[in-house]
């Protein structure tokens, strides 16, 4: 609960030093607090990225300042945690969304959410009349799914239970492929990131409920279960033996589960 007085919040909204600074010292904690959980991912923590996003949640509150109508305190509170949100969720895209715009990076994003997570189905529907006055070119929405996915060095270390740190990737691809490291390519890193994203998204969908798993599968035609997507929600919940409530409610909470799910795997890659 917020110490600022209703007082405080007026007189900060009319430059008072003092106010102002009660303002900065009251909402600090939430502006490391907010910047700590967008530098995370799959429980890693950026300390540079906290950093640059604190940095940008402390112009937001006072941005936030300016254009905060009234003066009750938990309002005010919430006001400013919505901007600074806002603001830390832009800065997050600029910083690992490199090559495409905050724009295109959101409109990938809602994409990706229809696609249940994954990146390849979430390119065509960017691209497709599905995404209405947000629809992506082509070439964009391709951008914005390598953007995504971020790009890959065969290089790169991977962790591995049997070669431990020094393994590349290129030595894993080339020991699934059964070929030496030397004639790995490009075109394999794209077919073994394929292979690591049908798994997760297999591996994210056995983490729901048996109800939101069926009804995603049926969503996106995943076997075993067959495809819906053009079908009246209340066929599926007939079939499921369901309202077509409980089936809408099921799929909101399946998506937003299987996003948190689906996103943490994909950092850990």
């Amino acid at each position: 609960m917020t110490q600022l007085t209703h007082t405080q919040i007026a007189d900060a909204k009319n430059n008072d030093l003092d106010a102002v600074s009660s303002v900065i010292r009251e909402t600090e904690e939430l502006v490391r607090s907010r910047a700590r959980r967008f530098a995370t991912t799959a429980g890693h923590t950026d300390t540079d990225l906290v950093e640059d996003l604190a940095q940008v949640g402390r112009i937001a509150v006072w941005e936030a300042l300016g254009d905060f109508a009234g003066d009750d305190p938990a309002q005010f509170m919430s006001h400013i945690d919505q901007g600074i949100s806002r603001a830390m969720a832009d800065a997050r895209r600029e910083a690992t969304r490199p090559g495409v715009s905050v724009y295109t990076a959101k409109r990938f994003e809602a994409a990706l959410s229809q696609a249940a997570g994954d990146p390849y189905d979430a390119e065509k529907i960017a691209a497709s009349d599905e995404m209405g006055t947000d629809k992506l070119s082509p070439d964009l929405a391709r951008a914005a799914r390598l953007s995504w996915l971020g790009l890959d060095s065969l290089d790169r270390p991977v962790n591995h239970a049997r070669h431990g740190e020094s393994f590349t990737l290129g030595d894993v691809i080339a020991q699934e492929m059964g070929i030496s490291a030397e004639l790995v390519d490009s075109a394999d890193i794209a077919g073994h990131r394929r292979r690591v994203v049908r798994d997760q998204v297999h591996r994210a969908l056995g983490l729901l409920s048996d109800r939101q798993r069926h009804v995603l599968k049926a969503d996106h035609g995943i076997v075993p279960v067959g495809h819906y997507a053009d079908q009246p929600d209340a066929v599926l919940a007939d079939d499921m033996g369901v309202t077509p409530y409980q089936v809408k409610q099921a799929r909101v909470k399946g998506k937003n589960r299987f996003s948190e799910l689906y996103r943490a795997g994909a950092r850990a890659w």
